[in-house]
């Protein structure tokens, strides 16, 4: 198994490696946050920008169910 300190801080790659995948499952809250910590400035609005984006759907979602 993977440490903290072997994941790769880049989007690209984690997208490109699933043992990446597979590893911040198993623990997402301490892995997340590492691989988080450990993201360019760019990759981390790349990561809000997808965040924000998926809340706006989901509320647009939730709109139209009632």
């Amino acid at each position: 198994m993977k440490d903290t300190q072997s994941l790769k801080s880049s989007l690209v790659n984690i997208l490109k490696d699933p043992s990446e995948i597979e590893l911040l499952m198993q623990n997402p809250g301490k892995y997340g946050m590492d691989l988080y910590k450990g993201l360019s400035v760019k990759d981390k609005q790349y990561v809000a920008f997808a965040a924000a984006a998926g809340f706006i759907a989901y509320g647009i979602y939730l709109s139209r169910q009632k």
